[in-house]
């Protein structure tokens, strides 16, 4: 390329995002780089917060101290959990201002074939907060993949045998697509709509 090396490195990373490409990025890095200096100042702080961010110790969403918003949140609903696969889903659900309980980030789904099991996964840490945290309902929120609903099954042989009503958010997501990318008219809908599949009376 013809751009500095600085500029190349970001392209780099950027195009290494899952869902962005190396044209987009190129775009991105060169949009940020027509910024005033207060503006360049701000997009350089931010990313040195990057340092301080890690996973919720509780759920697994990105957080700046041991718990996130969402856990350290004592007017949501400490019943409820909605399982997600990445923290993407999360914020795509938090958006439609409807949903009030905690959430649970698997940080990925079983593919065998990626050579992903669920012990690669964060689905111990969540059978172990149904125990402790007294939850009563289980949201499953998974794409509607072959390895999502791979996934959505394993964790629901499991919660049958616990004293949780299992939800399973319903399909007006199409078979193939993933939640954060749903229109949020669809996945309000596929939300209002979840079907119970476990612990109803």
């Amino acid at each position: 390329m013809i751009y500095p090396d600085n500029l190349e490195l970001l392209i780099r990373f950027l195009s290494e995002t899952p869902g962005i490409s190396e044209r987009a990025a190129e775009r991105a890095v060169l949009s940020l780089s027509r910024l005033d200096e207060d503006e360049k100042r701000m997009i350089t702080n931010a990313l040195r917060e990057l340092e301080r961010i890690k996973p919720c110790v509780e759920c697994g969403l990105p957080a700046e101290e041991d718990l996130c918003v969402v856990c350290k949140d004592s007017e949501r609903d400490q019943t409820v959990i909605c399982v997600v696969e990445q923290p993407r889903d999360a914020i795509s659900i938090e958006k439609l201002g409807e949903y009030k309980g905690l959430y649970h980030v698997l940080g990925g789904v079983i593919s065998p074939l990626e050579d992903i099991s669920p012990e690669d996964l964060r689905i111990e840490s969540l059978f172990k907060r149904i125990k402790e945290k007294n939850i009563k309902t289980v949201i499953i929120a998974l794409n509607p993949t072959v390895e999502g609903e791979a996934t959505s099954k394993f964790l629901i042989d499991r919660l049958e045998k616990m004293n949780v009503e299992v939800y399973r958010i319903s399909y007006g997501i199409p078979y193939g697509g993933t939640i954060d990318m749903v229109d949020e008219l669809t996945l309000k809908k596929a939300f209002e709509d979840k079907k119970l599949i476990a612990g109803g009376k």
